[in-house]
């Protein structure tokens, strides 16, 4: 099935949501996404503009973490000269501020998708693997 663009979707915005979702990429995945998203803008085409909104704020989060990941050194302290490991000083491991956001912004993403049964044992939030995939609950209509 492709992804119907001819209304609120464009082209490359499933890969764009697969990206968001963290979802493994494969034939499979990109024929269900594409379904999905078209049964979604066929619900509500308010619902998935807001969709495309998360996938932009998504994008913009991302250019913010790979700018501040490239160039970005202050707060850094070199630990081992030997190997030339750079650590955060004081919040070691801990989420930034644009790590937050695509988190945050790919829950949102997750709940617009949580109808679609054949990603709901790889969207994020259920449990799974380290918290980022799991199963989305089933809704009784």
């Amino acid at each position: 099935m492709a992804l119907d663009i001819t209304g609120v979707w464009s082209a490359g915005d499933d890969i764009r949501v697969i990206e968001c979702l963290l979802l493994p990429f494969g034939t499979y995945v990109l024929d269900c996404t594409q379904k999905c998203m078209n049964q979604l803008e066929d619900m509500s085409s308010e619902a998935a503009t807001r969709v495309v909104a998360l996938l932009d704020e998504y994008d913009a989060a991302k250019q913010v973490e790979s700018n501040t990941n490239i160039g970005d050194t202050e707060g850094k302290v070199l630990v081992k000269a030997d190997v030339l490991e750079w650590e955060v000083v004081g919040g070691a491991g801990s989420p930034t501020g644009p790590q937050q956001e695509m988190a945050r912004i790919r829950m949102e993403v997750a709940n617009y998708f949580a109808f679609c049964s054949c990603l709901g044992g790889s969207l994020p939030g259920g449990g799974g693997a380290g918290g980022y995939f799991g199963t989305s609950a089933l809704i009784r209509s």
